[in-house]
């Protein structure tokens, strides 16, 4: 009897991914154009010093519809709850609201609903697109799958502020020179962001993704109704 067995290999575990949004925030053309955008802090364990969108996971209140929003019907279900969180998750990372003038019927439940009545504005899913899905790498300890919107600068209301989870926010000129070091995925998207924006023909949403280590890139079948 052959008592020599081969070595039990360690299978590496891997993480399912949380659904979350992000909101790219333009304006300005050329070289002219800017990007509201933070840097995560150095001490944080997730893409610590990385240049980012306002963006999370999206969270069980993101499913209920706000007593503040307004053209839900754009965009499907699963869309429609992502497009809440990235609205509620730019509120929170950066202060400021992304919608129009308005008022509700009610002030709604959330922190974030709350703001856009303060305000006088409704948030307004319409006026964000739809450009990308990306999926992190099944290897990495904390993985997300994001849906990743673009809206335009002029529906932004309010002054964006650093806060606990970005540094440095602001408006930044991306026109000449990139943020640095801003990740191959944010890149992707921000490229698909401007390409949209500038009028290609025709333009697709795209599914990011990285299968055996290589990068892959095909449509993205969610954003059809």
């Amino acid at each position: 009897m052959n008592d020599i067995s081969d070595p039990v290999r360690a299978r590496p575990v891997v993480v399912r991914a949380r659904d979350a949004a992000s909101l790219i925030l333009l304006r300005g053309h050329g070289d002219g154009l800017e990007l509201l955008a933070g840097r995560r802090p150095v001490h944080v364990r997730f893409m610590p010093g990385v240049w980012v969108f306002p963006g999370g996971a999206v969270d069980a209140p993101d499913n209920r519809p706000w007593q503040t929003e307004t053209g839900a019907e754009t965009l499907t279900p699963r869309l429609q709850r992502c497009a809440r969180a990235a609205l509620r998750e730019t509120w929170e990372e950066v202060g400021v609201a992304v919608g129009r003038e308005g008022s509700a019927a009610a002030a709604g439940k959330t922190e974030a609903e709350r703001a856009y009545v303060e305000r006088g504005a409704v948030a307004d899913l319409s006026l964000l697109t739809y450009i990308g899905r990306a999926i992190t790498p099944s290897t990495v300890f904390r993985r997300f799958n994001t849906r990743f919107f673009v809206a335009e600068g002029e529906h932004v209301i309010g002054d964006p502020a650093s806060s606990d989870e970005l540094e440095d926010v602001g408006w930044h000129p991306i026109g000449r020179t990139p943020l640095s070091p801003f990740r191959d995925v944010s890149q992707f998207m921000l490229a698909q962001a401007v390409a949209l924006r500038e009028g290609a023909s025709p333009f697709e949403a795209m599914l990011f993704a990285t299968v055996a280590g290589k990068r892959r890139v095909r449509p993205c079948w969610e954003g059809r109704r």
